[in-house]
């Protein structure tokens, strides 16, 4: 079992903790350093037992062969790009840049490093047991030819006017930074759309221009299906609370529910295993919350309590870099979800307008 020694470029993202938490209970894993210029390291570093370096020192220490990136978008592709060149491994946090072009070089990037070095995005919604489950039973046809989905995804209240959400860099705000998981998950399950059309606004009663705060009304155009993502940041329930993936085929459906996890299938005949009617698997409801209350001192906003989906995220990336097993959040994917988030500001520019993807 080849040792895995991770280093950290970037601290301010609170899934930093999460990841670090996650990848210290998988055997033959440590993390030992990480490196930022934000007067925050020390406090990081000291809290989760690792040494605070420069970047050149991390990138250059031998022992280290894989490195997590948790800086502002604008820098995670120069990061990733360094490391890949020291030739380590890495994951690059989601969205995985600051625009499309940002994910196109992290492309370039990734076709152009070493042999059996891995890039993987972290997108972890996707790896959510429900959404697992319901991708596995769409694919089996257990629900017959899928026709429609109806998606919901929201940012926590007052998210959008936090820095987080407003880095003059970034190509958009809350449906780009928080809205990409669940753009992502529609992705894994269904591919890249033909074409987008959206509308996204903003509300003057709650906030002004100067804050991203993105509620968007979204189509995914398919060559025979259709998706409809709604989108805002308003919501006062957990962060994924309230996110759901509804499912219509023509032999039945299902319901997805993010966090707690939650699945609802209806068959119209007893098929796949399921029997005719209704079968609901839900979460235990006693899982941890969504976020710890103690006082966040490396972030803006609270590090999470419930990482359940980081678990699959970590060990997935460890095994694809002792392994060679597929990446399971790949840059392909997060390059499409950019370019959907694009076409949806695109679109809005245009009143409603059809936006056409890339053909993969």
């Amino acid at each position: 079992m080849e040792p895995i020694v991770v280093g950290l470029l970037g601290i301010t993202h609170p899934h930093a903790s999460a990841r670090v938490r996650a990848l210290r209970q998988i055997d033959g894993v440590e993390v030992i350093a990480a490196a930022d210029d934000d007067p925050r390291l020390k406090y990081f570093t000291d809290k989760y037992d690792m040494e605070a370096r420069e970047i050149d020192e991390v990138l250059q220490d031998d022992r280290i062969n894989a490195i997590m990136v948790h800086s502002k978008s604008k820098d995670m592709v120069a990061h990733a790009r360094r490391a890949l060149d020291a030739g380590k491994s890495v994951v690059v946090e989601k969205p995985g840049g600051g625009t499309v072009d940002d994910l196109l070089a992290l492309a370039e990037a990734e076709a152009s490093a070493a042999p059996g070095l891995v890039v993987q995005v972290g997108f972890n919604v996707r790896l959510a047991e429900s959404i697992t489950q319901a991708k596995e039973l769409i694919d089996a046809g257990v629900i017959g030819e899928v026709v429609t989905v109806s998606a919901r995804g929201a940012a926590l209240v007052g998210e959008h006017l936090t820095q987080h959400l407003n880095q003059p860099a970034d190509m958009g705000g809350a449906l780009w930074i928080i809205g990409c998981h669940m753009l992502d998950s529609l992705v894994h399950m269904f591919g890249a759309p033909e074409s987008v059309n959206a509308r996204v606004h903003k509300s003057p009663r709650l906030s002004d221009e100067r804050s991203r705060e993105d509620s968007a009304s979204v189509l995914l155009n398919y060559s025979d299906m259709s998706i409809t993502f709604s989108f805002d940041g308003h919501d006062h329930l957990e962060w994924f609370e309230s996110s759901r993936i509804s499912i219509y085929g023509t032999g039945g459906m299902i319901e997805v529910g993010i966090l707690p996890q939650r699945l609802r299938v209806y068959v119209d005949e007893d098929r796949g295993g399921y029997k005719a009617g209704w079968t609901e698997w839900t979460q235990s409801h006693f899982t941890p919350p969504f976020a710890r209350t103690e006082l966040n001192k490396f972030s803006e906003l609270p590090e999470l309590e419930n990482i359940s989906n980081f678990h699959p995220e970590m060990r997935g990336w460890v095994e694809s870099i002792r392994t060679g097993a597929p990446v399971v959040a790949p840059v392909a994917d997060a390059l499409t979800v950019a370019r959907i988030v694009d076409a949806c500001y695109r679109s809005e520019r245009n009143r409603g307008a059809s936006i056409d993807l890339p053909s993969a």
